[in-house]
């Protein structure tokens, strides 16, 4: 499956307070990366938004081994938090993840569409082989992430754009 990288702009940085010393992240869901699946939502239930394809694709992906990203928008509801996940498989048993979230303040609902994001660390994990069960067309399951390591320096956008690219 081809890797169709769009334009890479990283316009998004968590900015933490002076006085805290974690170092800042680039934000990778504003990395321009396109998505090698549709975006796989939870509502209700797994996998009801997004279509059919959404649910065969990241278990594709993870068959083949290459490099691809495949994002998972968690969407309760009606609610007043919502976060998605960012896994950027890099083709060489390593993914890179990063994920992110939002919610109303004291448990009251709130224009959460607005609200703020709040980014979770970078983390480089290895990626599991896939089951027995998963077969090409029918492995529903996602790329299982394991020893997964925040890392005290994120990738730039700059970084993920060339470690996705394909090599020739």
């Amino acid at each position: 499956m081809a890797l169709a990288l769009g334009s890479i702009a990283c316009g998004s940085v968590v900015q933490d307070d002076p006085e805290n010393s974690a170092p800042t992240q680039a934000d990778l869901f504003a990395c321009g990366v396109q998505l090698s699946c549709p975006a796989y939502c939870t509502h209700l239930s797994y996998g009801d938004c997004g279509g059919a394809e959404s649910l065969a694709c990241p278990g594709d992906l993870w068959l083949e081994g290459g490099s691809g990203a495949i994002e998972v928008h968690d969407r309760p509801g009606p609610g007043n938090w919502m976060g998605d996940k960012l896994t950027l498989l890099l083709g060489d048993g390593r993914a890179l993840f990063q994920d992110r979230s939002r919610s109303c303040q004291g448990g009251e609902f709130c224009d959460l569409a607005n609200m703020p994001w709040e980014l979770g660390a970078h983390q480089l994990c290895d990626v599991k082989t896939p089951p027995d069960t998963c077969q090409p067309g029918s492995c529903t399951e996602f790329p299982v992430l394991e020893n997964c390591v925040p890392l005290e320096t994120g990738w730039t956008c700059g970084e993920v754009a060339t470690a996705m690219s394909p090599t020739p």
